[in-house]
């Protein structure tokens, strides 16, 4: 195969690759590799491909192997850098970014996949030194600006983040992205309005978590239903779900008459609550003149943190469970108990820097006449057996005891019955940011929740208290990752009672 005629293989699979035939072109490229295993564009365009496949190790490995045929090529480095992002080494990604922009300077998307990389590893500074950068090259560079902006927001430099991602919107007005990532800056500041607003484009962006539902029945735009029947239904997490039922009954006096959509583990906890005809899993479409996502409700009411609907309890615990578990853990006795909970699902993205590393974070609670028992599910193997009401305690706490109901906690379909029944007979709830934070405040629970330094929209900033719970108290870091100072003001304030 003659130079002219790898350049017309190349070129077809090329075309293959660009339309999506990925196979077809990884053949073609392994053509040209078969006489010329050394070819650069053959390698480069193979690691391509073999990505879109899903096997990131075999196109790290091509990539290199492209690098060492034209090591002077900045494509082929910034290639090996996206190949290598790919597969979870973000410093070995960083070097190859570099290394294209050594050879390119003017490499915008270079520069701006360095800032993820540097962002991964840490390196803050970096990461916002090399958007900078990308965008002094490109200003229209979407990505740089939208992760620029996302970066100091979570630097807590909040109206230079939103300067940045208004700048994102005026550029690039159809990016969906653009106007969610605003939206979450917008609703941290407190301007709930505009934040709520283009909250609404949520769904158009590519990673959203919870799909588009119910798009045939007509969406409620706030205005008085009359006596009509309004699908709410939930999206996003269970938290979420908790959060945002409070505003039903707001809807409610809107004139609708309002069935919720739920996740199935939560239909018993919630059915009954206020604003509600009927809790359910599964609906008739053909029942409903209008519906509005759950977390939509606040855009079509006009809420502002001023007048967010705050009961002091907006759900309730079943009496019976309540009586079974404060007779089986011996609670309601002289010794206060606190019901504590450390951790997320650390398959979230919200997770970051939100959970503690292990319960034993929390040691300086345990003071005596006081019980510390664990309120989140926990897998057999982190329970051991103990001389404690419930025979069970968090394992590997040493002297710090951390009592538990046991492995059948929670157990079943429906999600928090008994968890809910705990947090009504102990005296406090002591927790990091996740759905048991708001399934306690709903339930009226005096609550102490740790905030990383930057926490999640819902929390605004600063405040110590918070518009949609009246029990709650907020105890926020000062220095990112530092919880010290957090548990120190919890310690006292349960100190204080």
């Amino acid at each position: 195969m003659n130079e002219t005629e790898i350049a017309a293989v190349i070129a077809e699979a090329y075309h293959a690759h660009r339309a999506g035939r990925v196979t077809e072109a990884l053949a073609g490229y392994a053509r040209v590799l078969v006489v010329r295993p050394d070819h650069p564009d053959a390698l480069n365009l193979a690691a391509s491909a073999t990505r879109a496949k899903g096997d990131g190790v075999a196109a790290a490995a091509l990539a290199r192997r492209a690098v060492a045929a034209a090591p002077a090529r900045a494509d082929i480095r910034y290639n090996l850098g996206n190949a290598l992002s790919g597969i979870g080494d973000p410093a070995a990604a960083a070097e190859a970014f570099r290394a294209a922009m050594a050879l390119s300077p003017d490499h915008a998307d270079a520069a701006a996949n360095l800032g993820v990389a540097l962002g991964r590893l840490g390196d803050i500074v970096g990461a916002e030194a090399a958007y900078r950068t990308a965008l002094a090259v490109d200003p229209d560079h979407r990505m740089a600006r939208l992760n620029l902006g996302n970066l100091l927001g979570e630097l807590a430099r909040a109206e230079e983040g939103i300067g940045e991602l208004r700048e994102v919107v005026r550029r690039h007005p159809d990016l969906a992205e653009g106007h969610y990532n605003l939206a979450l800056a917008l609703l941290r500041t407190g301007d709930w309005v505009a934040g709520f607003r283009d909250y609404e484009w949520r769904w158009k962006t590519e990673d959203f978590a919870s799909p588009t539902r119910h798009a045939d029945i007509a969406d409620w735009d706030g205005r008085p239903l009359d006596g009509r029947r309004l699908l709410v239904h939930a999206e996003q997490g269970l938290g979420d779900t908790l959060q945002f039922v409070r505003l039903l009954p707001l809807a409610a006096s809107l004139g609708a008459r309002i069935t919720l959509e739920a996740p199935s583990v939560l239909v018993r906890l919630l059915t009954g609550i206020a604003g509600v005809e009927d809790v359910t899993d599964r609906v008739d479409a053909t029942a409903f003149s209008h519906q509005t996502p759950l977390m939509g409700l606040p855009h079509r009411l006009g809420l502002t943190p001023g007048s967010v609907p705050a009961p002091a309890v907006s759900l309730t615990a079943d009496p019976r469970r309540v009586a079974m578990w404060s007779t089986r853990l011996r609670l309601g006795g002289e010794e206060e108990v606190v019901a504590v909970a450390w951790r997320g699902n650390p398959a979230s993205p919200a997770d970051r820097g939100r959970s503690l590393d292990h319960v034993t974070r929390l040691a300086s609670l345990a003071t005596p006449g006081r019980r510390l028992m664990a309120v989140q599910k926990l897998a057999r193997d982190e329970l051991e057996a103990a001389d404690v009401a419930s025979g069970w305690r968090v394992a590997g706490t040493g002297d710090l005891v951390v009592e538990h109901p046991g492995p059948d906690f929670d157990a079943g379909r429906d999600a928090f019955l008994d968890t809910a029944a705990v947090l009504v007979a102990c005296d406090r709830v002591v927790t990091i940011d996740t759905s048991l934070a708001h399934l306690a405040a709903a339930l009226g629970r005096p609550t102490e929740i740790l905030l990383k330094r930057v926490p999640d929209w819902r929390w605004l900033e600063e405040r110590s208290d918070t518009p949609w719970y009246p029990t709650v108290r907020l105890h926020r870091q000062t220095v990112a990752g530092d919880y010290a100072g957090p548990i120190a003001s919890v310690a006292a304030a349960l100190a204080r009672g």
